[in-house]
């Protein structure tokens, strides 16, 4: 059978893992509703460009998104989101430029910027950015419509999140937790975690504000022990042990048993594509190299 040259195929023959992919870089999530068409990079069309421009420069991850089953122009919905999880409020506006009265400067710092309704709930979001990348869009839209009818008024379709080649790529804010490498086949699956608190240790990529280091204990942590809850491995603390790049990572499991775990860099081989585009990377991933400590149960690791 002929493999496919995408990005997401190449990753997915050559048994690519997606965990420890997370961005390691955590700020405030700004989400503006824009039915499209989006352009590859940049605001699209009617976005304040100056305000655009703001919110990179104040370091948010700022993304446009859009209803899957419907497209409009007004009114906008917009969320803000605080880097680590923990809140997240729900505006809607008659007209992008009430955007400019969006304080910026407090969701970079974390803080509510008071725009909108505090909420207790999350959105999910499917990139589906086909401009960007067109794995983002084949193996994207599929899985947003699926999971649409499974989490009615949850999911949205998204500008890029990062990492075309682990598409089709799922975030859920406020807790940043990235998902990589599913596919249509998998929305109700996923649908079921997200609705009861879990993740599916199999596709997450991590979380964003991790360093990939942390990211790979808390993966090895948790299909070692069998944890899937959103927060049954907590980071408590790393250090660098030598020159070879071993990280070394204390956390703590649902129980608060301790644990520690010991990971390696790995380099995967020649260089692959990194997106649709033409990018190219050169992979990594880590090895596991000891896990101690408790375990819900009183089991015990060496």
């Amino acid at each position: 059978m002929r493999v496919r040259r995408e990005c997401a195929a190449v990753r997915f023959a050559g048994r690519e893992p997606v965990f420890a992919t997370a961005p390691e870089r955590a700020s405030g999530w700004l989400l503006v509703e824009h039915p499209g068409p989006w352009p590859p990079v940049g605001p699209p069309h009617g976005v304040p460009p100056d305000f655009w421009a703001a919110a990179g420069e104040a370091g948010l991850r700022t993304l446009c998104i859009r209803p899957v089953r419907r497209r409009r122009s007004s009114p906008v919905t917009v969320f803000a989101a605080g880097p680590a999880g923990g809140w997240l409020e729900r505006a809607v506006i008659g007209d992008l430029r009430e955007l400019a009265g969006l304080d910026l400067e407090a969701l970079a710092a974390g803080r509510p910027p008071g725009f909108g309704t505090r909420g207790a709930g999350k959105v999910v979001l499917v990139c589906t950015h086909g401009r960007r990348d067109v794995c983002c869009a084949r193996l994207g839209r599929p899985l947003a419509e699926r999971l649409d009818e499974r989490l009615p008024g949850l999911v949205w379709e998204a500008t890029h999140v990062g990492g075309h080649r682990y598409a089709a790529n799922v975030v859920t804010v406020p807790d940043g937790r990235f998902h990589g490498g599913l596919t249509a086949a998998d929305a109700a699956e996923f649908a079921a975690a997200v609705r009861d608190g879990r993740v599916l240790t199999g596709f997450l990529r991590g979380r964003a504000g991790l360093r990939v280091p942390v990211q790979a204990a808390e993966h090895f942590t948790r299909v070692r022990f069998g944890l899937s809850g959103v927060d049954d491995v907590i980071p408590v603390g790393d250090e660098v042990l030598g020159d070879d790049g071993a990280v070394r990572v204390r956390l703590s499991l649902a129980d608060g048993s301790p644990c520690t775990v010991d990971v390696r860099p790995r380099p995967l081989g020649k260089v692959r594509p990194a997106s649709c585009a033409g990018a190219v990377t050169a992979p990594r991933t880590f090895d596991l190299l000891a896990l101690r400590g408790g375990a819900p149960g009183g089991q015990r690791a060496g």
